[in-house]
């Protein structure tokens, strides 16, 4: 389906992008520079950058995704500008906010280099063109001859407006920019020029070529100064001098190679130093030393950027300090580790919840950190690096084969290996301890390697048989279950690694035959049971696809591609029911918890069983191509599953229906969801990240109200920068583009409010109930503010705050903060007598009888009104009712308005009540309660106390904001209840409140009752 077809407008409604981990760089050069005492290095990651910090290689700052990858990166740091080539396009960025596009190539973009202000871009148009950095407009284009193809570009030091360029062909020239003429044309060495870089020394520059020679050559005088030769199939990719104080003694360069090595060359001795044997997996596409630092950074094709420090007493070899490494094959199958013990599942408190194990094309096992990506690495295979050094080969050929399928239990992760795979053409399991990120020493399989027997021989076809197709851990963590490729499955100690029997029983051989093994020339046919073959019927026609166990270690369940699915008694090992589903079964994943097993067959049909009762109980259909994989939510309510076809479709399983569904560009070849349920992970082929997508119900209220009737096409996330103070390095706070986990909702109209609880939602219906927009956080505080006071009351008393010296004179000693009195400024001119009391008066409190300090102007009756009595200023009464705080204002307000309002608007005469009361918190409802009644000696607090039932009472009637009413409620009957049932007027006010709520209650209710009886009837589902 084409892209311009799908949803791209629309979000989806589960899934949120959120992070992109495992992705480091790719084979685009990366771009080192320093500022200040740091430094940076910006490295491509497909279509988008990020910046790393190079002391941790911890990104920075990551960069919005580009419609297309990029192709070549340049950098000024001075003005804090990134240049990213994108096809026929520069694109310029201020840190990460994009500023302008640069167009004008006819071709490809392939090389950028920065130049004080001039950027000079280069495409394989035989094309160079030259831009004012600060302007970003375009200076001069340089064209050359079919005869010269530009390869690579370098400005020599100290050659004032002067570029060198070499060419495919083995010819470089020097060119002067400002007179746009080529001043000196170098011969070369008849091979292409891979690569330039400057020595510390001028005039001098070292050239890579592509047979394997590096020349140092000095362009002044035109002269080889130093040559070396490598071998002709590694063409030199990149090379770096050392500037640190180790040059006076061991002058280097290193050179990168296409095969992964990095040899150290010494400039003194005109001769091979040393050599990093595999230092990448592919390409060495970057290296640079650090100025003044023996530290080598070089980055590479197989996603990685490590850091080398030359610290051997020769000074001239080379140890790993540091690395950032991911898959440089797409994974192909990942699952959460961890957490399914833990009582810490449910806060989500648990570090482990971060943990993703993950498996690769590139036959490497590794953990990932989704938080702290430091803490990702590969799990060891063994002392195989020296091995490969000592055999002269690949790491990669030593390795085991590419992992099909794998599975891990925490129980007894202290104890022994609690982890299992299976490999491609592999015979037997392998076991791993994920508590030392490495293989175990036992090996899973059904004979004796050492006892060799011929090929095509009985024996060894009924070897080739017992290859692990399918692995699974029982939940105590000390059997793995291994299916087979015969359609037997066996059943081994984790700990010893020993065979604890098979499913059937025949399909395992009695120790007779176990023995006779050891045995050379003995003849297995005179040890075969005659009965062997009654017992072994019940196995699968063919290969074990997907192995089980519940929970309790009572059934075990097996897959085959027969198309059928057996139970198994795990004790007894014998087969308790069988059922044939009639399409081969492909993926097979079981929820513990639930005891629910949903099968993937090739008929593109998801099934659900229950292993309890053998039943099925649900059938999802809808996916057109071959499912790849799927996995359940942590609670076991909605099954994620993904096709060939590049589709994920969500499902409730309640339901039964598909609640969202969605569309990559690339096919997901991978799921997991985290144990707390608020991330799903995905890996796609062709990418060698795992990707991150936040579960919006996991933040929000998610409404699915309806079947989706199309996918929608999602954007692939971007990594995350790892460090917050980013300001602090020189980039600003720029807040990263990519959303947080927290801002999962959409993105508000400009015209809309901010605050939910400011929104005045009309019921679309005078006979609904229409709830408040409010937090649910603020009404569910009110039920338990006595269990929150008692947890945040302070364990020291406060502390008195300090005084303030004895030579200060303050306005109010009593004060938290004490007002100081203000220096008075000597007036030479004489003022009257009554000047100089005003003068005298407190700053912002008025004069002695100045009437607005004490606030009374709203109680100063008219200069010709009659004084009836004389009456206090500081005590009154009149105004005790509306000063004691705004809600009792507000009820007598409501209160005197309703004589002037008309019959349709004393419905709605509360309506400030109400919203001054959700404006508040719930600590600051609870004072404004409290404070509406002192005891039973206060008159007034009693009329308010009334007014406040009846507030409650004509909103209770309108039906709105119902459940913060009912908080409401509950927080003033705890308050005021003893003066409640002593007063027989507020008790008659209680039992019409009552009455009302009691009304409205049964009309919820029945509507209630309407719908379950509608879903119970539509869904078939008994309540």
């Amino acid at each position: 389906m084409a892209s311009d077809q799908l949803t791209r407008c629309q979000n989806s409604r589960v899934l949120q992008a959120f992070r992109a981990i495992g992705v480091v760089t790719d084979d685009i050069p990366v771009v080192w520079y320093g500022m200040g005492k740091a430094s940076f290095a910006t490295a491509s990651l497909g279509k988008s950058f990020a910046v790393y910090k190079c002391d941790k290689l911890t990104p920075v700052l990551v960069s919005p995704q580009l419609p297309k990858r990029i192709s070549a990166l340049a950098v000024l740091p001075k003005k804090h500008l990134t240049f990213t080539a994108c096809g026929r396009q520069i694109i310029v960025w201020k840190r990460v906010d994009r500023v302008k596009t640069l167009l004008g190539h006819k071709g490809a973009i392939k090389q950028m280099i920065t130049v004080g202000n001039i950027l000079f871009s280069m495409d394989d148009e035989h094309t160079i063109m030259i831009w004012d950095a600060f302007t970003m407009e375009l200076v001069d284009t340089l064209t050359f001859p079919p005869q010269f193809t530009p390869t690579v570009m370098l400005h020599p030091v100290t050659y004032l407006n002067k570029i060198l360029i070499g060419s495919k062909e083995g010819a470089l020239q020097l060119w002067n920019i400002r007179k746009m003429k080529c001043i000196y044309e170098f011969k070369g060495w008849n091979s292409a020029v891979t690569a330039l870089e400057q020595s510390p020394a001028v005039d001098v520059v070292s050239v890579g070529l592509a047979d394997g020679r590096l020349m140092v050559h000095h362009l002044q005088l035109d002269e080889r100064v130093l040559d070396f030769r490598q071998e002709k199939e590694r063409g030199i990719t990149t090379m770096s001098f050392r500037t640190d104080a180790g040059t006076s003694t061991t002058p280097l360069v290193v050179s990168g190679s296409n095969s992964g090595d990095i040899a150290v060359w010494n400039l003194q001795t005109k001769r091979l130093e040393s050599v990093i044997p595999a230092a990448h997996d592919g390409a060495v596409v970057s290296l640079q030393f650090l100025a003044n630092e023996p530290l080598l950074l070089s980055s590479g094709a197989d996603n990685s950027i490590k850091l080398w420090i030359f610290d051997h007493l020769n000074g001239g070899t080379a140890r790993l300090l540091k690395s950032r490494e991911g898959h440089h094959a797409p994974p192909t199958r990942i699952r959460y580790y961890g957490n399914n013990t833990l009582a810490t599942m449910a806060d989500g408190a648990d570090g482990t919840c971060c943990q993703i194990l993950s498996a690769g094309q590139d036959r490497a096992f590794r953990v990932f950190h989704t938080a702290r990506e430091q803490q990702s690495r590969e799990l060891s295979q063994g002392p195989i690096l020296k091995k490969a050094r000592r055999l002269n080969v690949r790491v990669d050929d030593l390795k085991l084969p590419p992992i099909v399928q794998f599975a891990a239990m925490e129980t007894r992760a202290r104890d022994w290996a609690n982890m299992i795979t299976c490999h491609e053409n592999e015979v037997a399991a392998y076991v791993w301890r994920f508590e030392n990120r490495a293989i175990g020493k036992k090996v899973l399989r059904q004979f004796d390697p050492t006892n060799r027997v011929p090929s095509g021989s009985v024996e060894d076809i009924r070897r080739k048989k017992t290859q692990a197709t399918s692995v699974a851990i029982s939940s105590c963590g000390n059997y793995a279950i291994v299916g087979s490729l015969g359609g037997a499955t066996f059943q081994y100690n984790m700990q010893s690694g020993e065979p604890r029997g098979s499913f059937p029983v025949a399909a395992t051989p009695k120790a007779k035959i176990i023995r006779s093994l050891v045995l050379p020339g003995t003849d297995m046919s005179s040890l075969q049971d005659d009965e062997a073959d009654k017992t072994t019927a019940d196995a699968h026609d063919g290969p074990v696809s997907a192995v089980a166990v519940d929970a309790m270690n009572e059934t075990l369940v097996s897959a085959g591609i027969d198309g059928k699915l057996k139970f198994w008694g795990f004790k007894k090992h014998e087969l308790r029911y069988e059922i044939d589903i009639g399409s081969p079964i492909s993926q097979m994943e079981l929820h513990r918890d639930s005891n629910l097993l949903c099968v993937a067959c090739d008929d593109q049909v998801l099934r659900l069983f229950d292993v309890t009762t053998h039943k099925l109980v649900r059938r999802f259909t809808g996916h057109s191509h071959r499912v790849t994989d799927m996995t359940f939510s942590s609670d076991a309510r909605w099954l994620f599953s993904s096709a060939a076809d590049a589709s994920l479709r969500v499902w409730d399983i309640p339901t039964g229906k598909c609640v969202d569904w969605l569309r990559f560009q690339k096919p997901v070849t991978g799921l997991a969801v985290s144990p707390t349920g608020e991330f799903l992970a995905t890996t796609h082929v062709s990418h060698v990240g795992i990707f991150l997508w936040a579960n919006r119900s996991y933040f929000t209220e998610v409404f699915l109200d309806s079947e989706p009737t199309e996918p929608v096409l999602m954007d692939m996330p971007v990594a995350l920068n790892e460090i917050d103070n980013s300001d602090q390095l020189g980039y600003g706070s720029e807040r990263n583009p990519q959303l947080s986990v927290a801002n999962v909702d959409e993105k508000r109209p400009e015209n809309s409010k901010e605050d939910d609880t400011e929104e005045n939602l009309d019921p679309l219906d005078s006979s609904l109930i229409t709830l408040s927009t409010a937090p649910r956080a603020f009404w569910q505080s009110l039920f338990n503010l006595e269990l929150i006071k008692k947890r945040n009351k302070p364990i020291e008393p406060p502390k008195a705050p300090e005084q303030a010296p004895f030579f200060l004179q303050t306005a109010r000693k009593d004060d938290v903060h004490p007002t100081f009195v203000p220096i008075e400024k000597k007036d030479e001119t004489k003022k009257d007598d009554k000047t100089d009391k005003e003068d005298e008066a407190i700053d912002g409190w008025g004069a002695g009888d100045d009437d607005e300090a004490w606030g009374d102007d709203d109680d100063e009756e008219d200069e010709d009104a009659e004084v009836a009595a004389p009456t206090s200023r500081i005590v009154k009464t009149e105004g005790m009712v509306t000063s004691r705080c705004k809600l009792a204002t507000l009820l007598a307000g409501a209160i005197e308005s309703d004589d002037s309002m008309d019959e349709d608007d004393v419905a709605t005469r509360f309506h400030a009540v109400a919203a001054y009361m959700q404006s508040l918190s719930a600590s600051a409802v609870d004072v404004e309660m409290s404070t509406l009644c002192m005891g039973d000696f206060d008159e007034d607090g009693k009329k308010l106390l009334g007014w406040f039932l009846d507030f409650l009472r004509e909103e209770m009637r309108t039906r709105r904001d119902f459940q913060v009413l009912q908080a409401y409620l509950n927080r003033f009957l705890k308050l005021h209840e003893e003066l409640l049932v002593s007063n027989p007027k507020l008790l008659a006010q209680v039992d019409e409140l009552g009455a009302v709520q009691q009304q409205q209650w049964q009309h919820l209710q029945k509507l209630l009752h309407n719908n379950l009886c509608l879903v119970q009837y539509l869904s078939k589902i008994q309540m």
